[in-house]
């Protein structure tokens, strides 16, 4: 008779993405303890043993708060499934001497200024950008830059709080210390990254599966409006075919970011811009991208990223080829307003459009919308297929038509 498999100590850290975490406490070989912070907490199901931390970024914080779970019993693995818990994730790890990314590589994912650094000391094209320090340097370094120009923290999770600055008149917005940068949340705080303005009309995202240092998967989609440009719009993406142009470029940026920033087992998101001196990258991140990415993923070759990106992260190998179904593959997310919601179209909506094939609405008639909205904010998505990439633009236009959320009182922003 076969023994059961020994539970499985692990470690989670993290403040709000519980897509991991619901899929761990079904698994009965896996034992969670959990660091988070206090009104997180509310938000997770009940693990194994707490502990609570003011900032899961402050890495002396979360090392005391790891020792004391662990004088309870050790850990097996450190699961950190956020951008703002992926860095101390890594901390624990190399200071624990646990399998997983280490701090330095960790660390680079995270802080954009470590990632661009290491980037262009490997040749690889990104951004001119400058490093801000301290609050009361912006406006010098923006000036130093030259305006357009893109300023974002350091520190951050996909578009939370990156401004574009065109003029002097959004220069002294942006500058003022209740304005939008400074003022806006205890997490957008600096150091900042202040970028050249690129000009580009396209953005590209591949999202890919590294194992031993070796990209095993890659696939390319484009977005249909850039992440920059769609606040307040219609954002998503759809997939490209392996032999287009364009994916087939990206798809070779992708493995030179990956050697030059030494991951060597994690799931990858890198945002790409094409501009006139040719393809450039914006960002990579080593865990699944955000919104209705993983779902479109996972419809279109059967990848499921939060499945291998936790496998990776407890170092179980996952035995797994690519399945790849026929026709582009898109996701198409709708805005979210502030106010109060008096009106949403039903899924009915889209019955006669066949390419549609799941919709999936997030708010509901007298909904309160307010505080800050971010990039995945969204009062529906839906899925859909058509025959072609080139497909996927009329499409996104007759959905617009389509759907269309109206609200009664505007609410401040809080």
């Amino acid at each position: 008779m076969t023994s059961p498999p020994p539970v499985r100590d692990v470690l989670v850290v993290g403040r709000r993405r519980l897509e991991l975490v619901n899929r761990m406490v079904q698994d009965p070989d896996l034992r969670l303890s959990l660091i988070t912070e206090p009104d997180c907490l509310p938000l997770y199901p009940p693990v194994a043993a707490v502990e609570l931390v003011d900032n899961v970024q402050n890495l002396d914080e979360v090392r005391n708060a790891a020792l004391r779970l662990m004088n309870r019993r050790p850990f097996d693995a450190v699961v950190a499934p956020a951008e703002s818990s992926i860095p101390t994730g890594g901390y624990l790890r190399t200071y624990l001497g646990l399998p997983g990314i280490p701090f330095d590589v960790a660390h680079a994912f995270c802080n954009k200024n470590a990632m661009k650094a290491r980037l262009r000391r490997a040749g690889i094209p990104v951004a001119d950008s400058r490093l801000v320090p301290l609050a009361d340097s912006v406006e010098r370094v923006l000036r130093a830059q030259g305006l357009p120009a893109v300023i974002k923290p350091v520190w951050g999770d996909g578009s939370a709080n990156v401004h574009v600055v065109r003029d002097e008149a959004e220069l002294a917005e942006l500058t003022r210390p209740d304005g939008p940068l400074l003022g806006s949340s205890a997490y957008n705080e600096p150091p900042f990254l202040v970028e050249e303005y690129l000009e580009f009309e396209d953005e590209y995202h591949c999202d890919g599966l590294v194992r031993d240092g070796e990209v095993q998967f890659a696939a390319v989609s484009k977005y249909i409006v850039p992440s920059l440009r769609s606040m307040g719009s219609v954002f998503g993406s759809y997939t490209l075919p392996a032999d287009d142009d364009a994916a087939r470029a990206v798809a070779e940026l992708h493995r030179e970011v990956v050697r030059a920033m030494g991951l060597a087992d994690s799931v990858t998101h890198l945002e790409v811009f094409r501009t006139r001196r040719g393809f450039v990258v914006g960002e990579i991140a080593c865990r699944p991208g955000g919104s209705g990415i993983p779902r479109n993923l996972l419809r279109a070759y059967g990848f499921d990223t939060w499945e291998h990106f936790l496998a990776t992260e407890l170092n179980n190998p996952l035995q797994w080829r690519p399945d790849v179904a026929d026709g582009s593959f898109a996701w198409v997310m709708f805005p979210l307003h502030r106010g109060v919601v008096s009106r949403v179209p039903d899924a009915g909506v889209f019955a006669d459009l066949a390419e549609v094939e799941e919709v999936d609405i997030k708010v509901k008639p007298g909904e309160r919308i307010a505080g800050t909205l971010y990039s995945s904010s969204m009062s529906a998505v839906v899925h859909c297929r058509t025959d072609l990439p080139g497909d996927v633009p009329d499409l996104v236009t007759a959905l617009q038509e389509r759907f269309t959320v109206e609200y009664e009182t505007p609410v401040p922003v809080s």
